[in-house]
């Protein structure tokens, strides 16, 4: 059975199970850059409350190493991003052996308040891997919005400090590209649009 870190650390964040109506803000983001598209398996919402999860095409989701995961909070709308990100780090402290975390970094783009982060989990308590994960939170006029990119990594005795072996140089280099590749994503090509956007890509009002 997969545990999934993020959704679980995320839903002891909530507070209020009531649901806005509709939401008039899109969350857009463009697709995961890959040689083969990353494939959707999660897509579900209540009112504007939602939670989509991508992953690689040749990899299954009992068993990932890679995921991409978006979700709208509107019951957290009126938390500042780095509040937010301060919380989740405590959370993510208590499900790990050990934890690092860089940011929250505030910023504002496009119109609205933005925090990234990137967290580091030894290894996943009742799990056999470790967890780096990047953040990129935004408070949107009608909900918070978390976007998450997720790499399981070998269990290690420091928080951040994945160790390979000589045979793993590959391996290594690769989670360091990918790691600058998913940086970039975040910042380039994950943003709001809506009634205060001022980004130039969202339709005109």
């Amino acid at each position: 059975m997969r545990t999934r870190l993020l959704p679980l650390l995320l839903a002891a964040l909530l507070t209020n199970t009531a649901l806005a109506a509709e939401t008039k803000e899109t969350l857009k983001l463009a697709p995961y850059p890959a040689d083969r598209p990353w494939k959707e398996v999660t897509n579900t919402s209540n009112g504007d409350q939602w939670l989509r999860e991508q992953i690689p095409a040749d990899q299954k989701i009992e068993a990932y190493k890679d995921i991409l995961t978006a979700q709208s909070f509107p019951q957290q709308k009126n938390i500042e991003p780095a509040v937010f990100l301060k919380s989740l780090f405590r959370q993510v402290g208590a499900a790990c052996e050990q934890a690092r975390v860089n940011g929250p970094k505030e910023q504002v783009e496009g119109g609205y308040p933005v925090a990234y982060a990137q967290v580091y989990c030894s290894k996943q308590k009742g799990a056999e891997f470790g967890v780096n994960m990047l953040f990129k939170v935004i408070k949107g006029a009608d909900a918070l919005y978390v976007v998450q990119r997720e790499f399981r990594v070998p269990p290690s005795q420091t928080a951040g400090v994945t160790s390979f072996t000589k045979d793993q140089m590959e391996q290594m280099m690769a989670l360091m590209q990918n790691m600058s590749i998913a940086d970039a994503y975040l910042v380039k090509s994950v943003y709001l649009c809506g009634r205060q956007a001022t980004d130039t890509r969202c339709p005109s009002r």
